[in-house]
């Protein structure tokens, strides 16, 4: 099986990080009553946060550095997409170089932070694939799940592989 390369706002990384790491926790709070007693008071969850670490390798290594941090320096928010998780819309928060580069080799951490919107509400019938997008971003922006996609869209062949213009049918 192929791994889907991550991606954020439409652009791939060459390389899946070696490593990530999601970070979610809840802000809970004790309240202690006079009568001794201490109740739990389960607020919502914070955003995540999503950190890694990779190599760019190839004589290109540099130049695909310059992309991901094109693409950080851009700002805005966008879908994240990682191969068998659940895409969020974050921000890409921070990118950085470890160590010395090496010929054809730089080490590199990133790190986003999700922003927690309200997907969207209304259900319409299709959705027209922007610029850059694939299957699981239409299934982030419509809340349908990429399996009911698949099975709506049987011409579609790759999820990560899909035609800027195409009707995607959602129900």
């Amino acid at each position: 099986m192929k791994l889907v390369p991550m991606r954020f706002k439409g652009v791939e990384w060459h390389h899946n990080p070696a490593e990530i790491s999601f970070e979610c926790d809840k802000q809970v709070n004790e309240l202690k009553s006079p009568n001794g007693k201490s109740y739990i008071q389960n607020m919502e969850r914070k955003n995540m946060v999503v950190k890694g670490k990779g190599q760019l390798f190839g004589e290109d290594c540099l130049e695909q550095f310059d992309r991901l941090f094109r693409l950080f320096s851009q700002g805005g928010a966008g879908v994240l997409v990682i191969e068998r998780i659940e895409p969020i819309f974050a921000v890409f928060e921070g990118l950085k170089i470890l160590g010395k580069p090496k010929p054809d080799v730089l080490e590199y951490e990133f790190l986003f932070r999700e922003i927690m919107e309200k997907k969207q509400e209304d259900k319409p019938s299709i959705y027209v694939i922007k610029k850059g997008e694939n299957l699981w971003d239409v299934a982030y922006i419509t809340g349908v799940e990429i399996d009911t996609l698949v099975m709506l869209n049987p011409e579609i062949k790759r999820p990560d592989e899909v035609c800027e213009g195409f009707e995607v049918k959602l129900c």
